[in-house]
C-alpha cells in the first residue's frame, strides 16, 4: 500500500502471525460485517489517507480499529507508530465496556499496549529507526520484555 507499512508480529512457536490469526479468526460469517468495516478502514487508511488518528481508538498506549465512529463488537489492536507506519496485531470480540472484563481481550489489549510501549522505547533510545515508512534496526522482541 502507497501511504502505509504495515507490519504485524510474529509469536515465537506459533505458526501465523497475530494478523493472520485475526483475519483466520474473523473472516467467517458470523463477523463479517465487523471484519469487513475493519478491513476496509485498513484499506483506505493504506492507499489513501495515512493513519490518521481519527481512525483509532485510543487504548492506553495502543490502539484499536474499528473507527469510534463505527459500530462493531470486534476489536482489532494496533499500534500507530505515525501517519505511515501501524502494527496489526490481533483482535478479540468485545463484550464488556470496560476490556478488562472482556477476557477474551485482555490479553491482546496488554500484549498491544506493552508492545507498543517497548517500540516506543527503543524508538527513543536509537533501536529503531524510522525511515521512509520502514522501521530499521532491533525487530525482536521477547515477550517478557514487553510486560512491566
Amino acid at each position: 500500500m502507497n501511504k502505509i507499512t504495515y507490519y504485524s508480529f510474529h509469536i515465537e512457536g506459533d505458526d501465523l502471525c497475530e494478523m493472520e490469526k485475526f483475519v483466520t479468526k474473523f473472516n467467517v460469517p458470523a463477523y463479517k460485517d465487523d471484519y469487513e468495516n475493519i478491513m476496509f478502514v485498513i484499506k483506505q487508511m493504506g492507499t489513501c489517507t495515512g493513519a490518521e488518528e481519527h481512525y483509532f481508538r485510543h487504548e492506553r498506549a495502543a490502539e484499536a480499529l474499528p473507527p469510534p465512529y463505527r459500530s462493531g463488537v470486534v476489536r482489532l489492536y494496533c499500534s500507530r507508530v505515525n501517519t505511515g507506519i501501524v502494527i496489526l496485531g490481533n483482535g478479540c470480540v468485545k463484550t464488556s465496556q470496560k476490556v478488562q472484563q472482556s477476557k477474551d481481550c485482555l490479553f491482546h489489549f496488554e500484549l498491544m499496549n506493552a508492545l507498543s510501549r517497548h517500540i516506543t522505547q527503543r524508538i527513543v533510545e536509537g533501536e529503531l529507526r524510522i525511515f521512509n515508512r520502514q522501521l530499521e534496526g532491533n525487530l525482536h522482541f521477547k515477550i517478557g520484555d514487553c510486560y512491566e
